[in-house]
């Protein structure tokens, strides 16, 4: 009886399919959603009552936060390439109906994604029809045989079910450029593999980050270098784009106007991180070099984490060594309290150890230390010249 209530037809309520354009890309909003959050995490979960400690600490947290969201919005951004234009175009086979239309590619490095919009509503035939499409087609990652069957390429078996479906004209017709792989029409093949070689180096790109935001923890000059590197292989994905995506620009005509492809926000915004990447490995580097007791408290970091040698020097070689030329000695290099002689010792020398600096080189006189107790002087025949 409850289940007859407000039904005459005996059976259960069926409604008609209610399909709605896209509007957001789910992934990248996705991965902006996640790195917000986090964020918002560290802004409430570090502050102190000191001002200036907030402030670098806010610093810290959003640069790097930054560059990571860019890496990986980058390596998923539908907008390396990009090209729009209005046209009047036929809309499906079959009918003589035409609309004008606002048609728009965008293309990752993963798939190309294709808008259709008709502007204004049509009349007509086509009056109490939505035109709105956007559809994704995608080429990860295999080439895949000639022809559209079970073993040709993802794309081409995406095109196929497009035309069963009865997709707009427009669509199909961007879309025949892709997937006709033959002679010197091989757009879809130079895209795909520009794709697949543009991510391999984003990952690394991406491992380099981690790398760095670890490093910065321990040894800072260490993180600079993997920053760089970071960097580098960003520009270096901008490269392989440019490239291997095809050797004649992508133009398909339309009636009253014509496609061409020029790079898109994802491509610059790759260009610009890698530049800044770059910019800030080169800065903390020159600290380390000149300033390297400010750089380790804007980091938070024990200095002494950037020493990691220990040479015995005698009182007279304390005095008188000096730094090589282009060495990075400074006078920040450590002496610790005297060791004073053991009366079971056979050397007489009364010897002050010293921590030195990465990469410090002691320029001083040869002396013969063969008597010295190897606890004292581990390595001496490595550290001394």
């Amino acid at each position: 009886m409850a289940f007859e209530l407000g039904r005459s037809e005996g059976y259960p309520t069926q409604y008609s399919p209610n399909a709605t354009p896209v509007t957001v890309d789910v992934l990248e909003i996705g991965l902006i959603t996640t790195f917000a959050i986090l964020a918002i995490s560290f802004f409430v979960a570090l502050p102190t009552t000191r001002l200036r400690t907030n402030l670098i600490v806010y610093a810290r947290v959003s640069v790097t936060l930054l560059i990571g969201a860019f890496l990986l919005v980058n390596n998923f951004g539908q907008e390396w390439e990009v090209a729009y234009t209005k046209s009047k175009t036929p809309y499906r086979a079959g009918s003589a109906e035409e609309i004008n239309a606002s048609i728009s590619i965008k293309i990752a490095l993963r798939s190309v994604n294709v808008t259709l919009k008709a502007t204004p509503d049509p009349n007509g035939t086509l009056k109490y029809e939505k035109i709105d499409y956007n559809e994704r087609f995608e080429w990860t990652w295999d080439q895949g045989r000639f022809g559209f069957g079970p073993f040709a390429g993802r794309l081409q078996q995406q095109f196929r079910a497009a035309q069963y479906r009865g997709l707009p004209l427009p669509i199909l017709w961007v879309m025949d450029y892709f997937v006709i792989d033959g002679e010197g029409f091989r757009y879809g093949r130079f895209y795909r593999t520009a794709g697949w070689y543009t991510h391999i180096a984003m990952w690394a790109a991406f491992a380099c980050w981690l790398l760095t935001i670890i490093l910065f923890k321990s040894v800072i000059s260490y993180g600079a270098y993997t920053l760089g590197m970071c960097g580098l292989l960003q520009l270096l994905s901008n490269l392989i784009w440019f490239a291997v995506r095809n050797p004649h620009p992508l133009v398909i005509p339309f009636e009253n106007g014509v496609l061409e492809t020029k790079y898109g926000f994802n491509y610059w915004a790759n260009f610009v991180t890698g530049l800044i990447c770059i910019v800030i490995s080169g800065v903390i580097l020159y600290m380390d070099y000149k300033y390297d007791q400010e750089l380790y408290n804007f980091f938070g970091i024990n200095p002494l984490n950037s020493y990691d040698a220990v040479a015995y020097l005698t009182k007279q070689e304390r005095l008188r060594f000096k730094p090589r030329a282009n060495t990075r000695f400074t006078t920040s290099d450590i002496p610790l309290v005297e060791v004073s002689n053991d009366p079971h010792e056979d050397d007489e020398a009364e010897y002050v150890p010293v921590y030195l600096k990465r990469r410090t080189i002691v320029a001083a006189p040869y002396i013969n230390r063969k008597n010295k107790p190897k606890r004292y002087v581990p390595n001496a025949t490595e550290i001394y010249t």
